[in-house]
């Protein structure tokens, strides 16, 4: 979300760096809801069947348009490089605004790298998208699991 511009047009970043931790401040509590009264028993059991939280009000607000709403890989105000883990092909998926340009393919919404990337195994759901072109299915996890220096997977 630093790298993504504020508008179409823009050369400004969407947040500044000193933006961005009361922007994780005022999101956390309801990305990461605290529990209820579930007894600690049942909380075990869930944790060790599904992702402990489910992702919806994440998905929803990176969606906005506000924020990264439909802004591409492409669209960076600079280059990056993002690991993901691909759970169903068993690979690193790579995002790369400097690759892009030459693989379509790859030029995804902001908005599913930040969700796979918050995927965490245990915390968030992995998440699942198509390409633009709709011919490749990513269903992607933190890429953490496999590639915590992404440059190393560059070729």
């Amino acid at each position: 979300m630093l790298t993504a511009p504020k508008n179409k047009d823009s050369a400004r970043p969407l947040f500044d760096a000193k933006d961005i931790v009361p922007f994780y401040f005022d999101e956390c509590p309801k990305i990461f809801p605290v529990g209820g009264w579930y007894s600690w028993l049942s909380r075990v059991r869930r944790i060790l069947r599904y992702p402990k939280y489910d992702g919806k009000y994440l998905r929803t607000r990176l969606a906005e348009e506000e924020l990264l709403g439909d802004k591409r890989l492409d669209e960076t105000l600079t280059n990056i490089v993002i690991p993901a883990f691909d759970i169903k092909k068993l690979e690193p998926v790579i995002f790369s605004s400097y690759e892009v340009k030459g693989q379509s393919s790859l030029n995804v919404k902001l908005s599913d790298i930040c969700l796979a990337t918050s995927a965490a195994p245990t915390v968030l759901p992995p998440h699942q998208f198509s390409s633009v072109d709709n011919e490749t299915e990513f269903n992607l996890i933190d890429g953490g699991v496999a590639a915590n220096n992404p440059v190393k997977h560059l070729s």
